[in-house]
């Protein structure tokens, strides 16, 4: 008797165990996400970073498709479509301006952020638009310049309250962080880097799409 009874208690332990790990995981999944996130990102793609668009509001790297505004998401199996919208706001929930865009005396526009300024590139025309060209910048000479675009190695579930829908209107029912990270040298060895998080939902019509953006990192250094 007592073997059997043993064992059944022993199958609910783990059982209640098992939930219990996985209540657990569900709400502390997208925090071991980001933990993740600081040791490795999965890289998906090298964006082309110059020339870029900036209409005072956003940047926009890439040419946008007509009719599809910034970073639309993609199936399985295919590329990216449309172009990478980033503006300069930080994290939640303030949503702070992190840094500014300014075109100098020079015609050049300049990045200033934690009161240093960086010569981020010169005139060069327009890049297209979903809607009306946009004024375009390109790197000076000696410039080195990438733009790359990586993914969150794990993503997490989202909760049936917060599953909303998108474009279908077929819940969200996953979610993941993009990062892109733009590195900039100039030919005097002054640096330039900086960090985009973006949250993308999953749902199963579109498969992923992206949620809007936040600026996370600006570190400039001088030429030495």
């Amino acid at each position: 008797m007592g073997g059997p009874r043993l064992s059944a208690i022993g199958g609910c332990v783990a059982v209640l165990a098992l939930v219990a790990l996985s209540v657990l995981w569900f709400f502390t999944a997208q925090w071991c996400s980001l933990l993740v996130d600081q040791v490795y990102t999965a890289p998906m793609q090298v964006v082309r970073p110059t020339p870029f668009g900036w209409n005072g509001i956003y940047m926009q790297f890439g040419d946008a498709i007509p009719g599809m505004f910034g970073l639309q998401g993609f199936n399985p199996g295919e590329r990216l479509t449309g172009a990478h919208v980033l503006d300069l706001t930080g994290p939640g929930p303030d949503y702070k301006q992190v840094a500014s865009l300014e075109i100098n005396a020079d015609d050049r526009l300049v990045l200033v952020a934690g009161g240093r300024s960086f010569v981020l590139a010169v005139r060069a025309g327009t890049v297209p638009t979903d809607d009306k060209p946009m004024p375009a910048f390109a790197a000076e000479a000696g410039d080195t310049v990438v733009l790359s675009l990586e993914r969150s190695l794990l993503g997490w579930p989202v909760r049936v309250g917060l599953a909303g829908t998108y474009l279908s209107g077929a819940p969200t029912t996953w979610a993941r962080y993009l990062y892109y990270r733009l590195s900039w040298r100039k030919a005097s060895g002054a640096r330039l880097a900086m960090v985009w998080r973006c949250e993308q939902g999953y749902e199963r019509t579109n498969g992923w799409h992206n949620f809007g953006g936040e600026l996370t990192q600006v570190e400039i250094r001088p030429a030495p």
